[in-house]
């Protein structure tokens, strides 16, 4: 069987490294790399209840166009760093998305990146990433972006 590493992007700022460290396991562990990004469920509500206001907007419309304009933005993305992926766009609520595609891939791991966000911020607006970490049966990978790209340029400098 293959191992699989789900990649969660955000289209946050670390969204390469996060892409960055998912391929890496990818290739050293020769499993398949799948990425992940979730259109949050409460816009489709909010666009369900515009909706039900006016005739202008078409919620399976707008969702299937901001969904195809994600596909390209992964694709774009895996490109520019040379990776190739299966990409999955969802729609739900981001951490329970994660965790169902995680099980229904039968992953191995998920790599994501984290706001890292103070205590505060995270009481009043929830954590995804905490979420994930609590309740993931799979081992969850951190990625902090600067810290990461710090660690990189560290690392192959020891190796030339």
């Amino acid at each position: 069987m293959t191992i699989k590493i789900i990649a969660a992007v955000d289209f946050s700022d670390y969204s390469g490294d996060t892409l960055e460290v998912a391929g890496e396991m990818a290739k050293c562990l020769g499993g398949e790399l799948v990425t992940l990004n979730v259109l949050h469920q409460r816009i489709v509500d909010e666009l369900k209840f515009i909706q039900g206001t006016t005739e202008l907007v078409q919620c399976e419309e707008v969702v299937a166009q901001r969904s195809a304009d994600r596909r390209e933005r992964l694709e774009t993305l895996l490109t520019d760093h040379g990776l190739t992926a299966r990409i999955q766009i969802e729609v739900g609520v981001p951490w329970e998305a994660i965790l169902d595609a995680a099980q229904r891939e039968e992953a191995a791991y998920i790599v994501m990146g984290t706001k890292g966000r103070g205590d505060f911020s995270r009481t009043l607006l929830g954590s995804n990433a905490d979420k994930v970490y609590r309740h993931s049966p799979v081992t969850v990978v951190s990625v902090r972006g600067e810290q990461h790209r710090n660690h990189l340029k560290r690392a192959r400098g020891a190796q030339a």
